[in-house]
């Protein structure tokens, strides 16, 4: 492989997170906020790695006695290209050599997250699982085909049929091992799961007019209407689609919990009820994540 085609730092690091080989976990936490990399230090025992170069922040350290690594990402789908490409090749390629190993480590990637709510009937402070995710993003045109096609096609015949546009809708779903732990008893955070729509930007992109109007200023009502086998879309975010699809091409393991902060249907932006703070909910769901990456093998 040439030097170009994966680039390192002169210390032999990895281009991006800086981050050398045995440095990183094959259980990872991923963060959009680097933030939260500093709130969930001090759930773990020991930290023995850590690094931040660009808008990635990292620590590998011991959780109950389990390696795990927390990567703060950034907002998007390219950044999330950029920490999963690298990730996997930490794990699975001989920089030095430019060649991968013969053997494949598996990945266990899990984004904790906050996200925009759809449905009525679903409070502020719920904690969503993205058992399914749509993207309209460009990633998949430039990797092979892994969208879940019965999905991408109702979608897509929907989409067009409410707003009369072509978009090209993608579509993906979480890994087994992570619909598993979403099936046990959750105690943390009230909790829904569903289909997360990930857009490809925060304002109009999710149907936000500022000074430029939205194109479809009507997208969460439009997204908040479909539902497929049953299943409803729960959620607006920026990360989960790209993310579980490149996983798939990858053969990785992926899952995402996303906590609900603004509700788009009634307006509301941040819950004040009585209950926990926004911060306390996250450090909740920062440790129900690494306790799940706790049981990946």
């Amino acid at each position: 492989m040439k030097a170009s085609e994966l680039p390192l730092r002169p210390d032999g690091s990895i281009y991006h997170l800086a981050m050398q080989p045995g440095e990183a976990s094959h259980r990872c936490l991923l963060v959009g906020d680097p933030g939260r990399v500093a709130m969930s230090e001090p759930l773990f025992a020991r930290i023995l790695h850590r690094r931040s170069n660009r808008e990635f922040t990292w620590i590998t350290g011991l959780y109950k006695d389990t390696l795990i690594t927390v990567i703060g990402t950034g907002i998007g789908a390219d950044n999330t290209e950029i920490a999963l490409i690298e990730l996997d090749a930490i794990h699975n390629i001989d920089l030095s050599r430019g060649i991968p190993f013969p053997t494949q480590k598996k990945l266990y990637l899990l984004r904790i997250g906050t996200s925009g709510l759809l449905q009525e009937d679903v409070s502020l402070g719920t904690a969503v699982f993205s058992e399914w995710a749509i993207g309209v993003d460009s990633l998949p045109f430039f990797y092979d085909e892994a969208s879940e096609k019965e999905l991408e096609r109702t979608f897509t015949e929907y989409w067009h049929k409410r707003t009369g546009a072509s978009l090209p809708w993608y579509a993906t779903r979480a890994s087994e091992f992570f619909c598993q732990r979403a099936q046990e008893t959750i105690k943390e955070l009230p909790w829904t799961q569903g289909i997360t729509y990930s857009a490809p930007g925060f304002f109009a992109p999710q149907g936000r007019s500022v000074r430029l109007r939205a194109r479809f200023a009507e997208l969460p009502q439009v997204l908040g209407s479909f539902s497929y086998a049953g299943v409803k879309i729960q959620n607006i975010e920026m990360e989960v689609a790209p993310l579980y699809y490149l996983a798939r091409l990858l053969g990785h393991e992926a899952g995402a919990i996303c906590l609900g902060v603004a509700h788009r249907q009634r307006g509301e932006f941040v819950y004040r009820d009585g209950g926990f703070s926004p911060e306390e909910a996250m450090r909740r769901l920062l440790q129900l994540g690494l306790d799940w990456l706790r049981l990946a093998p």
